[in-house]
């Protein structure tokens, strides 16, 4: 069978997706620099379709998908979707937001749909049952929540957070009240959200993924379906909605 290939370029980093149909057989994670070695990370000879969503047109460049005779696919605001978009700005909505909630929708079509990215920043996105987009919220990831306050402030210093499990609630320091401060409200942040949509939509199916998704996943814990590898699938379901 035919393979497909999903792309979705970042700002530092490229994820690859190859997929048999739905099934996904495949899939990389290279740093842009990296990207000119593309053909050594996809069995090229077997791609017949690919779907590219991308927010760095350098990074892009070094694939040379010229080179690739299939069919491409480009993600943007213009593309037909699989759902229907209520969203008042949508060439502004974010491709990764638009990826992640088609994913979501293939894995539960019957249900309302709380879609949790929890990356560079927070993003919460709401699709009805019914398969109407109605938008979200954004708000900063654990890493700018850190970032602002060094920046903003003549004190607090710049904390690179690595760590895989959550902090103590009482900081005992000024790093550990920062990562109290940031990663606990966060937590926070997040519960409260789900909590709200809870209240106002029934059957409602929360899908966590993104970066820190397992940080959050095991606070979380009863209820969450989460997929690192959500976008990935989600653009594959646009591009077969879109080869159909």
């Amino acid at each position: 069978m035919a393979l497909q290939l999903a792309i979705d370029i970042g700002n530092s980093r490229t994820k690859l997706g190859v997929f048999k149909f739905r099934n996904l057989v495949d899939q990389k994670v290279v740093n842009n620099d990296d990207l000119y070695q593309f053909s050594s990370f996809v069995p090229f000879a077997g791609i017949d379709a690919l779907i590219i969503s991308s927010v760095n047109r350098e990074a892009e460049k070094k694939l040379n998908l010229l080179e690739l005779k299939c069919t491409q696919i480009r993600l943007s605001d213009q593309l037909p979707l699989p759902f229907k978009m209520e969203y008042e700005t949508p060439e502004t909505l974010g491709k990764d937001r638009i990826a992640a909630v088609a994913g979501a929708m293939k894995a539960f079509p019957k249900s309302n749909l709380l879609v949790i990215d929890a990356g560079s920043c927070i993003t919460y996105d709401f699709l009805t049952a019914d398969h109407c987009y109605l938008g979200g919220a954004i708000s900063p990831g654990l890493q700018m929540r850190l970032k602002a306050m060094h920046q903003l402030t003549d004190a607090l210093p710049l904390i690179q957070w690595e760590g895989s499990e959550l902090p103590q609630l009482i900081g005992k320091s000024t790093i550990s009240s920062m990562l109290s401060g940031a990663i606990n409200g966060a937590v926070g942040e997040i519960k409260s959200f789900i909590t709200t949509y809870q209240r106002q939509y029934n059957e409602l199916k929360i899908v966590l993924t993104g970066g820190d998704a397992n940080l959050f996943e095991i606070e979380l814990k009863n209820g969450i379906f989460a997929d690192p590898n959500l976008v990935l699938k989600g653009l594959n379901e646009i591009l077969i909605y879109n080869r159909d």
